[in-house]
């Protein structure tokens, strides 16, 4: 019997329980009006749906009945075959039957003993894992189809308690299911409702509805139409697509021999191509064509797809293609219409909204229809009227209705993974009824279920970045990046390859902030970029290197950026085809702001990757600096310091978090210091500097034209701090000082045990350098102010030097949180095991007690793989169960989040840090107790709920004459 089950509860094969042995059913070949037969479809729940059935192979009910192959009302059917993918032996129970009805072969009829086993409950228990687990080790695979023995279904063991048990479990689970199925049904219905939303704020939108002033009736030079076209703002007019742009059809395939020397092969788009987040480049099909029709329709960035034919509802779906290949044309099949724009009067992005807005009726009054497909013309697309806004007004448009998209997407994302758990929350409770642990199940009461209208208070909003079209952001990182890989073989680094990229991007933008016509800012008093194009051969190396040189001499910015600067680049060649790439990338002030920075992000993401030269020591991941600046939710009024800024990865993400979160009435002084000194980083290195700077530049944080940069260059630990901070974010460098400077500033190298750095204001002299960076940021903080410190394992739980440290920080820090951290998140050290420790410096108290109370350790590692290159949004349930802008009282213990005394800390022995939260090691894909699978969707829809509260209070109007209601 298996170990762990109840008093009284035992395990039998379904052999024991059958009234009669198993019977299979019948296949063959259809009789005209035959007795229905079902399908497999029909076992898809616990219930059997007589409704999936076609005529079957009996005559007539009598011969059915006669060899024993009709069903009735406490039959179980179980499934004994399927193709891949198929669940076998999957079971359902009839409960009533409207008239004779077999089943196939493909099945099995089990009747049971009643008296021994209920049959739903012998469903439910059907269901369970340790059943399932029985079955695939017993089916047997050919041909591409599985199977399993009759006799095999009978050697199955399931758990079987008392009658009357079996009784309470059906009562419980049907309790918790419909709970489950209710809440289930409310999420859907939000997400039902997030979709109306979503459709009404780009309808509005694109029909420029969200503006308060006057609205003109549509010119009628926009053509003849089926109904009234909507009024539109002024300065707005109505044009027919085929005035914007060029509209043609894919081509058709011929059949000519594949030997063809006038044909080429090319990706051909068919309209379910154009759905999905991304295009499926390894699901779009091939053809052959000849080579100029291929090259005549061939597919660009910017083009807009439509769908010409198919099903009424995907009918005039519109999709901008925004890929490139230099390996394979691209061309639209016949199915599929290509516009493509022949000026800039309309963005391609706002076209496809309008088309898949309020342009779809439009379109699909204007095809034609046969019985379940439809089809539109070229003249009925050409003819399509289109709202046209003026140009300058369209890329502020385009970016609010694409945020509010992005940002309903995240809502329906965070619901739609919660929905996903909702079969987990039946698993995990049909487990545990099934173990006898489940609790009865209880009507609701006021006290507990009922929630009063106005009761509930709206969490804390943590809305999400400002949104970016990621493959292209993607496309232009790696256009920065192509000259990179055959330059390793003159021996560049990533890191100096980072470095003359920077060099060329800032006077790229140097030059187009020069030439703008409004708030024109000339910082270099030249047009050094354009100069770079006068120049060949030696003469440009001269000229540039020249350059660099006196820019360096510069101060502020500038200077910062090219103190020290080099030309690596020693091939005029290599020098020449890296200004053309940079020169051809996207405008990097101008025409698109909000993409530059994500872009430069991309980039460094991809300079971190250089492993030969550890270049990653000083990145951190992104999604590990998200999590930690959403856990500290710097503000306004906060002094930010890094002192080991590697390229400004907290620095730049805590400047877009205050953004984001700004309240409204913030004086422009307090907000001008934020590029004034409120946020500021030390970094060591000088390549590492500048490239910190150009991001924090890129990111808004820096003025091209500042007098002082945010980067200083410098040895953090040499001297103690001149100016306190409120909050301190890093991710210190490893290993042991190498050289030292005293508090004095003299070096002093004479033996390894001079190595130790000493400073009057730190607790212990050591050549540990993350000890030494624990110990300069307390110094760095002011009374109250809070810090998150990026440290290796040995930190925790090193002797000696480290042992006091750690009982120095517990005693004079509020250390609140421990997050372990899986494998993989150093980028610079592989294999390194890295955690975050979270802390505030508090006063001294006056009974000499230390000022932790308690230690919460949050382990993302136990019984979790390493970290790939990306660690993804795995840190999205630490954020949730941190519950930034709470105390830590409020938590909420599980099996992976635990509170530690600070008495406790302090009586073991070396006040060891090196804690986990007890996590019991679980058999691989283990279902989880049924309580914490509930409380991880109310953590997902929570999050949905923050976000969504965001958006409502983003959707309400400002109150003013004209919008002001009573009520």
């Amino acid at each position: 019997m298996r170990a762990g089950l109840p008093s009284g509860w035992t395990e039998v094969p379904l052999g024991e329980l059958l009234r009669e042995p198993l019977a299979g059913g019948r296949s063959g070949q259809a009789v005209p009006g035959g007795v229905p037969v079902l399908r497999l479809p029909a076992l898809r729940s616990a219930t059997a749906d007589l409704a999936e059935s076609r005529e079957g192979p009996w005559a007539s009910a009598a011969e059915a009945e006669a060899a024993g192959h009709l069903i009735r009302p406490g039959d179980i059917l179980m499934s004994r075959n399927g193709g891949p993918g198929a669940q076998i032996g999957r079971a359902a129970l009839v409960r009533e039957t409207t008239g004779p009805t077999t089943y196939p072969g493909t099945m099995v009829r089990v009747r049971i003993d009643e008296r021994l086993i209920d049959p739903e409950y012998l469903v439910l228990a059907w269901a369970s894992r340790a059943v399932r687990r029985q079955i695939e080790s017993s089916v047997r695979q050919g041909a591409g189809m599985g199977h399993i023995a009759a006799r095999d279904l009978e050697r199955v063991r399931l758990p079987l308690p008392p009658r009357s048990e079996q009784e309470r479990i059906k009562t419980s689970l049907a309790f918790w299911f419909a709970r489950v199925d209710d809440e289930e049904a409310a999420v859907r219905d939000i997400l039902r409702r997030v979709e109306d939303l979503r459709a009404l704020v780009i309808d509005r939108g694109v029909l420029g509805h969200t503006t308060n002033g006057p609205h003109a009736d549509p010119e009628s030079s926009a053509g003849a139409h089926h109904a009234p076209l909507p009024a539109v703002p002024e300065g707005w007019r109505w044009a027919t697509l085929g005035e914007l742009a060029e509209v043609v059809r894919g081509p058709v395939a011929n059949s000519r021999r594949a030997d063809d020397p006038h044909e080429v092969e090319v990706g051909s788009l068919r309209p379910a191509e154009l759905r999905g987040e991304r295009w499926a480049h390894e699901r779009i099909p091939t053809v052959r064509l000849d080579a100029r029709r291929a090259e005549a329709t061939r597919l660009s960035p910017g083009d807009v797809l439509f769908v010409l034919s198919g099903q009424p509802d995907s009918l005039g779906f519109a999709r901008v293609w925004e890929q490139d290949s230099s390996h394979r044309t691209y061309v639209p099949n016949h199915h599929v219409a290509r516009v493509r724009m022949t000026g800039d009067a309309l963005h391609p992005r706002l076209l496809a909204l309008y088309a898949n807005g309020p342009g779809r009726s439009w379109l699909r009054g204007a095809a034609r229809s046969t019985v379940g497909l439809a089809s539109l013309g070229l003249d009925q697309l050409r003819q399509t009227p289109v709202p046209v806004p003026p140009l300058a007004e369209q890329g502020t448009l385009l970016a609010s209705l694409e945020a509010w998209n992005s940002g309903l997407t995240s809502v329906t994302a965070s619901t739609e993974e919660a929905l996903a758990m909702a079969d987990r929350l039946r698993d995990g409770c049909r487990e545990q009824a099934l173990a006898g642990r489940l609790p009865r199940g209880a009507a609701p009461s006021s006290e507990n279920d009922v929630r009063l209208k106005g009761a509930v208070t709206v969490p804390p909003t943590t809305p999400a970045r400002r949104p970016v079209n990621r493959p292209e952001v993607e496309r232009q990182a790696q256009h920065l990046w192509t000259s990179f890989p055959p330059l390793t073989d003159d021996g560049l680094t990533a890191l100096e390859y980072g470095e003359q990229v920077t060099y060329l991007l800032f006077l790229k933008t140097a030059q187009e902030l020069r030439r703008r016509p409004l708030n024109r800012v000339d910082v270099l008093g030249r047009d050094a970029w354009d100069e770079l194009a006068l120049h060949e051969g030696t003469e440009l190396i001269q000229h540039y290197g020249d350059l660099l040189a006196e820019l360096g001499e510069r101060g502020g910015v500038v200077g910062r950026i090219f103190h020290k600067a080099q030309n690596r680049l020693r091939r005029p060649l290599h020098l020449q085809n890296l200004i053309q790439q940079v020169g051809e990338g996207l405008p990097w002030w101008d025409e698109r702001p909000e993409w530059r920075a994500p872009v430069f992000d991309a980039f460094l993401a991809r300079c971190a990757q250089d492993h030969r030269t550890a270049a990653g020591q000083y990145f951190t991941h992104r999604e590990l600096i998200d999590a930690i600046v959403a856990c500290c939710r710097p503000t306004v009024e906060d002094t930010i310091v890094d002192p080991a800024a590697g390229t400004g990865g907290f620095l730049v993400r805590s400047f877009e978090h205050i953004a984001r979160h700004l309240p409204p009435g913030v004086p422009p002084d307090q907000r001008e210091q934020l590029a004034h000194g409120a946020i500021r980083g030390t970094e060591l290195v000088d390549a590492t500097a500048r490239l910190a700077t150009m991001n924090l530049f890129l990111h808004g944080v820096e003025r091209i034209d500042g007098n002082r940069a945010a980067i200083e260059v410098r040895d953090s630990l040499a001297v103690s701090p001149r100016r306190r901070a409120t909050l301190v974010l890093t991710d210190p460098p490893m290993g042991q000082r190498r050289s030292v400077t005293s508090s004095t500033g003299t070096s002093d190298l004479h033996g390894a045990e001079e190595l130790a750095l000493a400073r009057p204001d730190f607790w212990e002299a050591t050549s540990h350098q993350q000890l030494n960076f624990i110990q300069h940021v307390y110094t760095l903080l002011e009374i109250g102010g809070r810090a998150a410190v990026v440290v290796p394992d040995g930190v925790l739980f090193m002797k000696g030097a480290g042992e006091r440290v750690r009982r120095q920080l517990l005693k004079q820090c509020d250390v609140h949180t421990l997050l372990r951290l899986p494998i993989g998140f150093s980028a610079g050290f592989s294999g390194v095991k890295l955690n975050v420790l979270f802390f505030e410096k508090a006063a001294a108290r006056p009974d000499g007690s230390p000022a932790t109370r308690q230690l919460w350790v949050y382990d993302a590692r136990t019984g979790h793989t390493a970290v790939a290159d990306s660690p993804g949004s795995g840190l999205d349930a630490f954020v949730a169960a941190y519950r930034p802008g709470h105390p830590p009282e409020t938590r909420a213990a599980s099996r992976v989040f635990k509170p530690y005394s600070v008495d406790a800390l302090l009586a073991t022995p070396g006040a060891n840090l090196d804690l986990y939260a007890d996590l019991r090691e679980e058999e691989l894909g283990a279902v989880s107790e049924p309580h914490l699978i509930a409380q991880q969707i109310s953590e997902r829809l929570e999050d949905a709920w923050r976000r969504f509260a965001r958006l409502a209070k983003e959707l309400t109007p400002p109150r003013d004459a004209r919008t002001f209601r009573s009520g």
